[in-house]
């Protein structure tokens, strides 16, 4: 992870974000001294503003400049945390704890800390959960993460805060440890002759803050602490620059590294420092504006998936405190919780079968009146909706006929059923939604029937006080007349219907117990015949409850004892036992998606679903999402694929496959693949499983042969699925049946980042916004050992695909010429032009007596017709550059073929 090439936000230049100061580290001498705690400096914020963002040129999350105001003051630490405090809060054995910054820890691991420290003091902690998960000392998972802004713990400063704080204590690129002056390391804090108030700002490490990456908007936000959530990609912000930056290229504006930044990340030169100071009134923004949600997914998408048997699911409920729909997206594997826009005030959400549409009334049952229909674009970024009005519609459900009509069944009315008068007085419709429009509307039967309808249109059910059904043309009243509501008709053709009722006496009978209201779900058969009660968690009732499309699961809510709808479950018929997926303050009506056709486990009940084709987790980081979707491409065109384009993410934005005319191309390039990755793949995968694989082409970036198999051991043992793999001999015996659609059915990146990473066969998605006229550079000495194993892993690529009689083609790619003429290195980690040149020269040797390996050298030691354009950056194409490279590629694969 260290070195991850910049992929996802390809254009960012690495930040920068306040003032280093330096001077004394001792916080008696410094007037601005926090006395009550010790290593922080009180920052005056209280009644002032700062200004996030920028409306020069910057990134699209940097954009536009916002301002944010404060009304209350806070203490930030004076400089990053050291090695010594980190050691000392966390009593974790720290190798050299020293005053160097702690660095290479992720985002829990610095709220752990902070965490660590509260403790320590005896202060209330800010940051509450339920399961932590650690992978070789680092903390890279942590369950039902919640966030107390008022809390007066330690805490990760916001983003606003640290910026004010820059602002007030010292923000100088010039006087920081950077890339100039640096030699490539970290300095003990407050070493720096610009150090005064606040140490290393800028420079030394980057640093974590608190808040998620969301974007800004042209406004004024009082308490601002920045996104609700992530987006798809669980993305956090990193502040201040770093040793390896050009002082000139820190902005105090910007708010990323040159990969994407995780909760799960960590690299050697990432760090953080604390703050503290309750956060009165604290407001998130995103694009919907301000809000103060307090949403908290708490089931993992595996943990999902072992009951549905897919991650492709969404969940959407009704966040009752602040009148919004909330989506939590379990397919892209962090949960990412999204608001679309409403138009009415959402109640009884339900989602169209392809996932496309989410339908609502605007009314809660038992309430009378008139219900407005509305239906709306379940993607966020789609502000497409419909609103129908002719008749009043309670409860829509969606219907598909012959498995292609798809209508919305409802009841005209939500209201008291109890009055045969008034009920019967009401309508049962089915309304036509085909293509984008309303269709007919269709008067089903007499009755507001809105608790569901059979797929035969024969049987229906309702409940607001009485549970009323008809069934063949005749309507009846069960459950003896006693009060009942929340009924739900089983989507499957078995008929039964969920209810709640009110510690009745017909229930408590059946039970063969007491309970009080709606702590029982009660089900019945198709004739009325009470077949199961299911009790609700101790100190909680049941409440909205719903079947979804899997026949033995149950979405419901749970009500506290305060009557609050806390959480929102899923109920297994089958043992009766409850999964938390989401816990908060008021959630009401969710409504759960499974992707049809994706609920299939195993048919070898020998095979494991928790590892079989699982590439993903919801803790990987940037490189196991790209190739989580080439695997997907790998085990769907495996087949026919002619042409395998595999190497690092100059590659992956390097070569389009739609443009290769010498064979069916797929691109398997991921962000940071090494030579050790390549050989892996290529040997396990690509030669056994395709079998007319003709040629490989594969990246040849000799300015990273200073690393040798880091990255890939650590992605290699981040997922179960690679392992799973290397334990069955990579199926050598035969690939299990339905492959594909297991590996398909796992945890994937949302559809957008999915869009991007699988473009064209597996070519990134960028764009050509040119290189930089001060290009950043990551220099790294040449290392002969670590070249020699890189060598060998090419010479082991180009041997073993000789045994299968396929070509090696190996790729110099191009890079800014200024690394040469104005840097006077070769690319963007080195080596030496005397070293590159020697490198160059080996690999020329190897094509001379490997027959099967052909170098394209589309570098030319900068000489090249390459021009500015052609990049996206420094280091890699943008799509005008992939096109002429590719062009070539195929030139030559039609001649060597």
């Amino acid at each position: 992870m260290p070195h991850l090439i910049l992929i996802s936000l390809l254009f960012l230049l690495i930040c920068a974000c306040s003032d280093s100061s330096s001077g004394s580290s001792s916080h008696e001498e410094d007037p601005n001294a926090d006395t009550l705690h010790v290593g922080m400096i009180a920052i005056p914020a209280k009644s002032n503003s700062t200004t996030l963002g920028t409306n020069e040129a910057g990134s699209s999350s940097e954009t536009p400049a916002m301002q944010v105001s404060f009304d209350y003051a806070f203490s930030i630490g004076k400089h990053e945390v050291t090695r010594k405090e980190y050691a000392e809060w966390t009593g974790k054995d720290i190798e050299k704890a020293d005053s160097l910054p702690m660095t290479n820890i992720t985002y829990y691991d610095a709220i752990l800390a902070a965490n660590a420290r509260s403790k320590k003091e005896k202060l209330d902690t800010a940051y509450s959960y339920s399961k932590a998960t650690f992978v070789d000392g680092n903390c890279t998972s942590i369950e039902a993460l919640s966030f107390f802004p008022s809390s007066n713990g330690y805490r990760l400063p916001t983003e606003a805060e640290w910026v004010y704080a820059a602002e007030f204590g010292g923000f100088t690129p010039d006087g920081s440890w950077n890339s100039k002056n640096s030699n490539d390391s970290l300095h003990p804090v407050c070493t720096t002759e610009s150090s005064t108030t606040l140490c290393d700002m800028a420079g030394n490490a980057m640093e974590w803050v608190n808040d998620w990456l969301g974007n800004f908007k042209d406004t004024t936000i009082a308490n601002y602490i920045g996104s609700p959530n992530g987006g798809a990609l669980g993305e956090r912000i990193l502040k201040g620059g770093s040793y390896q930056n050009k002082p000139e290229n820190m902005k105090v504006y910007s708010r990323g590294d040159v990969y994407t930044v995780t909760s799960s990340t960590k690299t050697n030169y990432v760090g953080f420092r604390l703050a503290v100071g309750a956060i009165p009134n604290a407001q998130y923004f995103n694009s919907e504006g301000t809000t103060n949600s307090t949403i908290i997914p708490v089931a993992s998408a595996q943990a999902l998936k072992s009951k549905i048997g897919t991650t492709h699911a969404r969940l959407a409920f009704r966040d009752d405190d602040l009148g919004k729909i909330i989506v939590i997206e379990y397919a892209c594997g962090n949960n990412a919780v999204f608001e679309p826009k409403k138009r009415g005030e959402p109640y009884h959400l339900t989602i169209s079968p392809n996932g496309q549409w989410i339908a609502y009334s605007t009314q809660p049952e038992g309430i009378s009146g008139f219900d407005t229909l509305y239906i709306q674009a379940f993607n966020a970024a789609d502000t497409t909706f419909f609103r129908y009005k002719k008749v009043s519609a309670a409860e829509p459900r969606w219907h598909v006929t012959n498995y292609t009509d798809t209508s919305l069944i409802f009841g005209t009315s939500g209201g008291n059923n109890e009055s045969d008068g008034t009920f019967f007085q009401e309508k049962t419709y089915e309304l036509q939604f085909n293509k984008k429009e309303f269709g007919s509307l269709t008067q089903l039967f007499d009755g507001s029937y809105h608790g569901g309808i059979s797929y035969d249109k024969n049987f229906a059910v309702t409940g607001s006080k009485l549970l009323r059904v008809h069934s063949d043309d005749s309507d009846t009243i069960w459950y003896n007349g006693e009060q009942a509501c929340n009924a739900s008709l089983s989507k499957d053709s078995s008929k039964r219907t969920l209810f709640l009722d009110f510690g009745s006496e017909t229930g408590r009978k059946f039970a063969d117990e007491n309970y009080s209201a709606h702590e029982r779900i009660l089900i019945a058969d198709s004739l009325g015949k009470l077949i199961q009660a299911i009790p609700s968690p101790d100190g909680y009732a049941f409440d909205h409850t719903e079947w979804t499309t899997n026949p033995n699961l149950i979405l419901a809510t749970l009500t506290d004892s305060e009557g609050r709808h806390s959480k929102i479950v899923l109920v297994d018929i089958r043992d009766s036992s409850v999964l938390t997926l989401v816990e908060g303050n008021e959630l009401w009506h969710p409504a759960l998606w499974i992707e049809q056709g994706r609920n299939m486990f195993p048919v070898d009940t020998t095979l494991s679903i928790d590892s079989l084709g699982v590439y993903m987790l919801e803790t990987s980081n940037l490189a196991s999402r790209i190739l989580k979707v080439k695997m997907d491409l790998f085990w769907t065109t495996r087949s026919y694929a002619e042409v395998i384009i595999t190497g690092s993410s100059r590659s992956f934005s390097g070569i389009d496959p739609t443009l290769i005319s010498a064979g069916y191309a797929v691109n398997h390039s991921y962000s940071a693949q090494d030579m050790a990755g390549t050989e892996f793949f290529i040997s396990h995968y690509y030669l056994p499983h395709e079998p007319k694989i003709k040629t490989i082409a594969i990246a040849l970036d000799i300015d990273r042969w200073i690393f040798t198999d880091e990255d890939f051991l650590e992605l290699y043992h981040s997922v179960p699925g690679y392992l799973y793999d290397a334990h069955h001999d990579f199926w050598s015996d035969g690939v299990p049946a339905f492959m594909r659609k297991y590996v398909v059915d796992n945890i994937s990146p949302d559809p957008n980042e999915y869009g991007t990473y699988a473009y064209n066969r597996g070519l990134y998605k960028s764009h050509s916004t040119g290189y930089s006229e001060n290009p950043e550079v990551n220099f790294s000495k040449y290392n002969k050992t670590s070249a020699e194993y890189n060598i060998q892993k090419l010479c082991s690529i180009i041997d073993v695909a000789r045994t299968y009689g396929v070509n090696v083609v190996g790729i110099v790619f191009p890079q800014n010429p200024l690394y040469i003429s104005k840097e006077n290195i070769w690319g963007r980690y080195g080596p030496s032009l005397s070293d590159a040149k020697m490198l160059l020269n080996t690999l020329d040797s190897i094509a001379k007596v490997k027959d099967n390996f052909y170098i394209l050298d589309e570098y030319k030691n900068g000489k090249n017709d390459y021009e500015s354009e052609d990049f996206a950056n420094d280091d890699h194409l943008g799509l005008s550059g992939a096109k002429k490279l590719t062009v070539r590629l195929d030139s030559l694969l039609l001649k060597i073929q």
